[in-house]
């Protein structure tokens, strides 16, 4: 979970509002190339919206979110009470993901890039529709939940690829010298034998 907050980066985790915007593309990459994260997550709510931004700035849903981001996804998301600056990073990020003005506020916007952080590789919306705060939580977290089970899945079936892949190329190489050896010991008892 990491808080986008209006002006600064005094409070040790986050950004600021223009270091970010600024930034964005270095950032994902940094995330990646350090194996911070698999994929990313934006949190977009109303500024209206007091259950989602009660649940982010409470500590104990922040630190849940936070485990459960872990190491796969990179939650970012806007802090602060500032409406116009609300409606900006809204309006900015949903410009630059192509979002239509059907999809309503609350939503959390999944992405992941190609190797190179040029083109987007997936990009995925779930609303969020609670508006009782006794359940607001439980329906980010489980939205998260959900594509953090995702992205988990699709590291095992690449991992279990690569050590196929991996292992024939093994296969292969001792085959390579199994038969090299037995070329040269072949060649060698016929040269012996010419003496």
């Amino acid at each position: 979970m990491i808080p986008i907050f209006e002006q600064g980066d005094s409070h040790g985790i986050g950004h600021s509002f223009d270091t970010f915007i600024r930034r964005f593309s270095d950032i994902c990459k940094n995330h990646i190339e350090s194996k911070r994260a698999h994929a990313f997550a934006f949190i977009f709510y109303d500024f209206t919206d007091s259950n989602l931004k009660d649940v982010l700035k409470s500590k104990g849903g922040f630190a849940r979110l936070d485990r459960l981001s872990g190491r796969k996804l990179s939650v970012f998301y806007l802090h602060s009470n500032n409406r116009k600056l609300n409606k900006h990073f809204n309006d900015t990020f949903k410009y630059v993901f192509e979002i239509e003005d059907n999809i309503n506020l609350p939503f959390v916007l999944f992405l992941k890039f190609d190797g190179e952080i040029a083109e987007i590789e997936e990009l995925k919306i779930s609303e969020l529709e609670q508006d009782n705060p006794m359940f607001a939580f439980s329906e980010l977290f489980d939205t998260i939940e959900s594509y953090v089970a995702q992205l988990e899945k699709e590291i095992i079936d690449v991992e279990s690829k690569t050590n196929k892949l991996t292992n024939v190329i093994n296969k292969y190489k001792r085959m390579a010298i199994d038969e090299f050896i037995k070329l040269i010991l072949k060649d060698g008892y016929n040269m012996i034998k010419d003496f």
